[in-house]
This record gives structure tokens, sequence and C-alpha cells, in this order.
């Protein structure tokens, strides 16, 4: 009988340590020079820059400013969770997505298959815009105006190698 090789089960065996390393590096700041983060490394400047470009060419990372919408003083902030007939699921999502007001759409599974964030400058705009957008391949929805944000984390830390497959492997 051939042994075969053990499966690897973590989502993240695309990247490896030194990846893991600078992805962690600048999730915590993204301004962070290579020069730095090779150092902390221990690879060269060079080595930081080419795996950098390849994870960002590769989509797997962005680096991006993140602000709050509330802090900035936009007035309404809405998250909209709705039940969207399969048949529309993707030109429905794909309108959302084109829309100027929306800052974020998911499609999952559940009760709900859609969650849609919008920024809207009054209540008037977002029943404009809920009115619109949600045509009649939605077959419910329920929308929710946030007022305060307790928690909003858009990055994780990947966990090593080891610690990856402990957390997604059954024991």
């Amino acid at each position: 009988m051939a042994s075969r090789a053990p499966h690897n089960t973590s989502p993240y065996r695309q990247l490896d340590e030194t990846d893991r390393g600078i992805v962690d590096f600048l999730r915590r700041d993204g301004r962070m020079a290579y020069r730095e983060i090779a150092r902390q490394l221990g690879v060269s400047e060079g080595m930081v820059r080419k795996r950098v470009t390849k994870l960002l060419e590769a989509g797997w990372i962005r680096i991006v400013a993140m602000s709050d919408a509330l802090q900035l003083g936009v007035p309404i902030l809405a998250t909209t969770y709705a039940k969207v007939s399969p048949h529309a699921l993707e030109r429905v999502t794909a309108s959302l997505a084109a829309n100027d007001a929306t800052r974020y759409v998911a499609v999952g599974v559940g009760s709900n298959n859609v969650v849609i964030e919008s920024l809207h400058a009054s209540n008037a705009e977002l029943h404009a815009f809920l009115q619109r957008e949600l045509s009649d391949e939605v077959i419910s929805s329920e929308t929710m105006q946030v007022v305060e944000i307790k928690k909003a984390i858009w990055d994780w830390q990947i966990p090593a190698a080891s610690d990856s497959d402990k957390q997604f492997t059954k024991t």
C-alpha cells in the first residue's frame, strides 16, 4: 500500500512563513517600510518588495486606509439583510455593488442571502435607495440604521501553519 502525504487542511497553505510575516506587519501598519519588514523578518528588502508585489497582483492583499463613516459625519449608515430570488442573485448584487451608496455587498447562506452596507445623506435618501435597489426579485428585506460602531475589524491575523492546522482540523 502506497503511503499518502498528510493532507494540509490549512486554508492558508498558499502563503509561506515569510508571506505570512509580511502580511502581518502590513496588517498592523500598511505604511511600514519594506526595509523595516525585511529587518524584522531577517530577509532582504528586495525579497519583501517582490513578495508584496506578488501578493498585491494575486489579489491576496490590498493596502488601504480605513475610515469610520459615522466619525466622519455621514448621517446615515444602514445595514440591510435581504432574501433575493436565486435566479436574480447575481444581477441584483452586481447592481448593488456598482451603486456609489454601497460600501459592502456580500452573498451568503441562511434566512437572508445578501448583506448590504450603505451610506446616505438623509432618511429620505436611504428610503429612495431601498425603493430603487430592492427590486421585485427581493423576496424580503430588513434594514437597520447603525447609530454607533462598537467594533469594526476588517483585518485578522493569519495563524502560523501549525496553529492553522490545529484550528481547522477535526480531532
